[in-house]
């Protein structure tokens, strides 16, 4: 056959690699830091824990002072920086330090409160007065998005936990015990006080008196 009557395959519908003609491009995840909503001074990074997640659904705390790793339990504040690169970032907790002291001035993927139950992650939020994240960009954080809890169902109660729990975290000893205030007489208070009871007498004593003979009673 002369290369003038040559015949060729048709192109393929779509190159390896390559989307079929007309279909849409996988839409990219916006992404973006947060910022403290008020200008305030940089915050030196406080001591604080690194969340690690477990193949199985666990997580850890390896902890800052000696690097031993732990089973978290309880309710954190945690942030999740940005490191040297996009893929590079850590999510640090801490259930005493702020959001801010967390950050350290670095940059903020997402910050909020977690809770977790010896290991197990209950549930977490975005709850963070200083950086007040986003629930569209909860996906930043790196955590389960099943457990994820809007701040405001916190703040309305609808949660296990209230925002009463946050208080509890700082709170270092047990308040001092009430001592009743020792009573004060009445020329303290500048009143008068209650009447004093009538003095009681024996039947004997209210006897009447007679009279002895030949006096007159």
């Amino acid at each position: 056959m002369s290369a003038k009557h040559r015949s060729f395959a048709p192109p393929p519908a779509h190159w390896p690699g390559k989307p079929p003609a007309g279909a849409r491009a996988p839409a990219v995840q916006a992404f973006r830091t947060f910022d403290p909503l008020r200008a305030q001074k940089t915050e030196r990074s406080a001591v604080a824990d690194q969340l690690l997640s477990l193949h199985d659904g666990q997580f850890q705390l390896e902890t800052a002072e000696r690097g031993l790793r732990v089973k978290p339990n309880g309710t954190y504040n945690f942030v999740r920086v940005h490191g040297t690169t996009r893929n590079d970032a850590h999510t640090f907790v801490s259930n005493k330090a702020s959001h801010a002291k967390l950050a350290g001035g670095r940059a903020v993927l997402y910050a909020g409160t977690v809770r977790f139950d010896n290991g197990s992650l209950d549930w977490w939020s975005n709850y963070s007065g200083t950086y007040q994240p986003i629930a569209a960009f909860r996906q930043q954080a790196q955590l389960p998005g099943d457990r994820f809890v809007p701040w405001q169902r916190l703040q309305m109660g609808g949660n296990s936990m209230q925002r009463g729990m946050f208080t509890d975290r700082h709170a270092a000893t047990a308040p001092a015990a009430h001592k009743p205030k020792a009573p004060t007489s009445p020329k303290e208070e500048g009143t008068a006080g209650p009447a004093a009871p009538r003095a009681t007498t024996s039947p004997a004593a209210t006897k009447p008196a007679t009279a002895e003979k030949g006096k007159p009673s």
